[in-house]
């Protein structure tokens, strides 16, 4: 597939980041204005982490004027923590329900404007994963203001990586809904093809807009996905990031990065 489109060089630009302020972290959301153009794309790094090496420096996340915590389900142990513009989520679910998936997530405060060339982009590190079954990490678009998971909402997009087993694996799902109606709209192949997945790591992403509701997604510098015209059926949404779980799993961590939004036209 041809690469999606890159953002014009006089772009405005809606920064999400978390940063320290005195002892508590707080998120940030800044509007500025920049005439450089992005940063290409890094290239595949699988099965490595450079947020694993080192775990010191996180703080709780605080509910601030950025990003507010969200979580359903019952867990053993879980935690959001922040050092500078980077996330970590862990989530712990053994000694839990067996019949409730566990999810843990962050939402901007703010929605935002969607339109032809807007970009999100985001680091996931899926971070080496020993057992990566029944996990799934992502970030979801939502015309609403979810209070819990965002998968129930009547309209929205979710793009995730989801664990296989027996868990050194992954692959991408990519799922819209439109009035209630869930639609997986990539699977990677699965369950036809590709059922063992693949190797991941630190995970470059972006979701580029396009004209009449179309949209890619790409991975790595390369685009994986071109949705038809109509797909995304709402202009202004809210930015959620997630990790969810099962029950019966030790301690997981999962690091997201560089979260931005680029305004389109």
């Amino acid at each position: 597939m041809a690469e999606g489109s890159r953002p014009g060089p006089a772009r405005r630009k809606l920064f999400l980041i978390v940063a320290p302020v005195s002892a508590a972290f707080v998120a940030l959301v800044a509007v500025a204005a920049s005439s450089h153009r992005q940063a290409p794309a890094r290239g595949p790094v699988p099965g490595s982490s450079d947020a694993s090496a080192d775990r010191s420096g996180f703080t709780p996340l605080l509910s601030g004027t950025g990003w507010e915590v969200l979580s359903e389900g019952d867990f053993e142990n879980k935690s959001v923590e922040s050092s500078g513009a980077r996330l970590r989520f862990l989530t712990a679910t053994r000694g839990t329900r067996s019949d409730t998936v566990k999810y843990l997530g962050v939402r901007s405060r703010e929605s935002f404007r969607l339109s032809e060339g807007t970009v999100v982009s985001l680091d996931l590190d899926w971070n080496r994963q020993a057992n990566g079954t029944h996990l799934s990490a992502g970030f979801a678009l939502a015309p609403t203001a979810a209070s819990a998971n965002p998968s129930g909402l009547a309209d929205g997009l979710r793009i995730e990586y989801i664990g296989v087993p027996p868990g050194k694996n992954a692959r991408m799902v990519i799922t819209t809904r439109v009035g209630g109606r869930e639609s997986r709209l990539f699977t990677e192949g699965w369950p036809d093809s590709n059922r063992e997945g693949r190797r991941i790591g630190l995970q470059h992403l972006q979701l580029v807009l396009k004209k009449s509701g179309a949209f890619s997604v790409v991975e790595n510098g390369r685009s994986i996905f071109e949705s038809r015209e109509g797909a995304l059926t709402f202009d202004a949404a809210y930015l959620y990031l997630h990790a969810t779980s099962q029950s019966g799993y030790p301690p997981r961590e999962i690091f997201f990065d560089n979260v931005r939004v680029d305004a389109g036209r």
